[in-house]
């Protein structure tokens, strides 16, 4: 991997996939130096110091650089000017300078966390990873959560197997994490020859039969190695030594379902729903997998409810709900469609597509209500689409409010560009409107727009 692509895949795994969980160890503030701190220095040393702090607190850090040179020119010794002209330099993006400043410190200071954790932000952009390795070893001596990072940095560095160690470490000592499974899956999936952690997974189990951990990765380095016999044994083998196991049932229910043996995968996929120890992005799996079999196997349909009655809505996440919508949305099936959009439109609400279809099947039912609330949320969200002013209208004729859905259709109707079918709905709706209030000249007008403008579509 050359320097520039390995750059740019750390990049994406720090800051596209594991964000909040990659620099879940935030550099913590340290409380200001007072006077007391500063040692025995002249007055001289002393204004200049805390004018440096000044300046670098209004963001001058030019200025505060400035200062903490002319304070090491009457005093060399102090480490924290070091510190200070370190993070000044990191602010400016000079991150060899900064370097420079944090490794003086680091000499001093070798087992300073603070410093540690300055010392890692400027080495990863200076795009030093084993240097920053060297650093977030000694890290996980403060917090073993640095380790999710090391696995991170591990990767760019092709060190697989030290990747796989220290998840297992975090695996063993806080549980299954989903963050934890993808950066496992970006491993596995670059090992070329995964029998050595087999090897090691199957003493480890060997050796300790009750960690469940073990077999569950197990399970996936023979998946991902195309033994899926051998996954299924494990499986059952840790079912067997833990019966009440929850995740085991994430591998049986697929392995069920391609032995076809479906009553089996529903009792497995029910276990793994209801399950406390399962997260919520492996429900959404589970339960997407059952909708593709479903799709191939459309007579076990019928089994969907029991499946979806294991389910907590306290692991409501709005894709599970949009996944079930969908579902039923591409069978026809409007009311079951509905009634799940519905259970995640909010914190899909500004999901421009999904409102649309929302408030469509709203119309379509004759939900004229709640297609009203929907609309004017959707004009508040996106006021520049036509469509949520039609469908607004709509509504309000629908309800007997002529006079406003009059007002709100002739407002929308500015919105429409280029689109005469669009237009005409618009026409059609507002020509309606007046045939309600008994204007038929109006109602005949509008109507003769909607002929004009059918003929030229």
């Amino acid at each position: 991997m050359n320097t520039y692509s390995k750059h740019m895949y750390l990049l994406f795994l720090f800051f596209i996939i594991g964000t909040g969980h990659m620099f879940a160890q935030e550099i913590q503030p340290k409380q200001e130096i007072n006077i007391d701190d500063l040692g025995n220095v002249s007055d001289e040393f002393q204004e200049l110091f805390f004018e440096a702090l000044k300046q670098r607190a209004i963001t001058n850090y030019d200025k505060a650089i400035e200062a903490l040179n002319k304070c090491v020119a009457i005093d060399s010794e102090p480490d924290y000017l070091y510190l200070e002209l370190g993070k000044n330099y990191l602010e400016l993006k000079l991150f060899q300078k900064a370097e420079e400043n944090f490794k003086k410190v680091i000499a001093v200071r070798p087992e300073d966390k603070f410093v540690l954790e300055y010392l890692f932000t400027v080495y990863f952009q200076e795009h030093k990873y084993k240097e920053s390795i060297e650093v977030v070893e000694k890290l996980v001596t403060f917090d073993s959560m640095f380790k999710e990072q090391l696995a991170n940095l591990y990767i760019i560095e092709e060190r697989y197997d030290d990747g796989l160690t220290v998840l297992d470490e975090l695996d063993e000592e806080f549980g299954r994490d989903s963050y934890r499974d993808s950066i496992r899956r970006r491993i596995t999936s670059k090992l070329t020859n995964p029998n050595n952690q087999i090897g090691k997974l199957e003493q480890k189990i060997k050796d300790e039969p009750k960690v469940e951990q073990n077999y569950l990765n197990l399970i996936y380095l023979y998946s991902q190695d195309n033994k899926k016999q051998k996954a299924f044994e494990t499986a059952k083998l840790l079912l067997e030594k833990k019966p009440k196991s929850e995740l085991v049932h994430l591998a049986l229910y697929k392995f069920y379902l391609d032995q076809g043996k479906v009553e089996k995968a529903i009792t497995s996929m029910k276990i793994a729903l209801k399950g406390e120890a399962v997260d919520p992005d492996s429900k959404y799996k589970v339960i997407n997998d059952f909708l593709s079999f479903l799709d191939i196997n459309p007579q076990y349909e019928s089994q969907l409810e029991d499946v979806l009655s294991g389910f907590s809505s306290q692991d409501n996440t709005a894709k599970i709900f949009t996944e079930l919508g969908n579902y039923f949305y591409k069978k026809n099936k409007k009311e079951q469609a509905l009634n799940f959009y519905e259970r995640g439109i909010k914190e899909t609400a500004t999901d421009f597509e999904l409102l649309k279809r929302i408030l469509f099947l709203q119309v379509d039912l004759e939900r004229y209500s709640k297609a009203l609330e929907g609309s004017n949320l959707a004009l508040e969200l996106f006021p520049a689409q036509p469509i949520f002013y039609l469908v607004n209208g709509v509504s309000l004729l629908n309800l007997g409010k002529v006079d406003q859905a009059l007002e709100i259709l002739n407002t929308g109707i500015d919105y429409v560009i280029d689109d005469k079918i669009m237009e005409a709905d618009f026409y059609k709706q507002i020509s309606s409107g007046y045939q309600k209030k008994g204007d038929t000249t109006k109602a005949l007008e509008y109507q003769q727009k909607v002929h004009e403008l059918q003929k030229k579509s």
